[in-house]
């Protein structure tokens, strides 16, 4: 009897060690953001055109979800090929949390100001590239924050305006705008390639030197790289950038 509880004890005693240092490399820092796709939205659902109401035809965008890791959560996050690890050193450059987030409020809605300059400049409308544009665009964009949704927004706006290049078809994409037209790169892309392919999006545009990772993930889904929004609606005209 004495044996048998000495044994029960032990084992009670090896249990809560363990259950305590998997707690301790759960929540221990580890310097690393988990990256992971985040949700696709339909943009009929978050840009308002005044005048030009949204007929069906519409774009979706992408994001990831960023999550703080602990040791366990870092170690789960390598060997996951839909998770990628991003250094919070780097990513964050000496700021904070908050004061990263608040850069990353201000940059989209920056690109918010760009995309519309160059849609409406694609249809041959001039106005100031700061506003006040002669058509009132707004754009809702959630708890998403960050400038690279840019390609879209404007290929929302130049189908909600202008020309069905949707086509019913269900197309995402992904990129930053500048104010010549140019699609640039972003970060993220696998896992926002990943959201898309199981959101059962048809066809995803990324920046050209984004392109090779998309492939990488893309399964049966088509994929798009591209430089500048015309080269977007080429694209989407066609079925094709060659």
């Amino acid at each position: 009897m004495i044996r048998q509880k000495g044994y029960k004890w032990k084992r009670i005693g090896f249990v809560a060690v363990f259950v305590t240092l998997a707690c301790v490399l759960y929540y221990l820092p580890s310097g690393y953001l988990v990256i992971s796709p985040g949700p696709v939205i339909e943009l009929s659902q978050v840009v308002e055109i005044e005048g030009y109401p949204s007929t069906g035809a519409s774009f979706y965008m992408v994001s990831i979800f960023a999550r703080e890791a602990g040791i366990l959560q870092t170690l789960g996050a390598a060997v996951d090929p839909n998770l990628d690890l991003w250094s919070k050193r780097q990513l964050l450059g000496g700021r904070s949390v908050e004061e990263y987030l608040e850069v990353n409020r201000d940059l989209m809605e920056r690109s918010q100001v760009t995309a519309t300059w160059v849609a409406l400049s694609v249809q041959g409308m001039s106005a100031p590239k700061e506003g006040p544009f002669p058509v009132r665009v707004s754009i809702m964009p959630g708890q998403v924050a960050g400038p690279s949704a840019g390609l879209v927004f404007a290929l929302e706006i130049i189908t909600r305006m202008d020309q069905d290049i949707v086509m019913g078809r269900k197309i995402a994409g992904t990129g930053i705008l500048d104010p010549d037209g140019r699609v640039l790169p972003v970060g993220g892309v696998a896992q926002k390639t990943i959201a898309c392919r199981e959101e059962g999006i048809e066809v995803f545009l990324v920046p050209s030197q984004n392109l090779d990772e998309a492939l990488r993930f893309a399964g049966d889904m088509e994929v798009y790289g591209v430089d500048t929004v015309e080269e977007a609606i080429r694209v989407l005209s066609s079925g094709s950038n060659s």
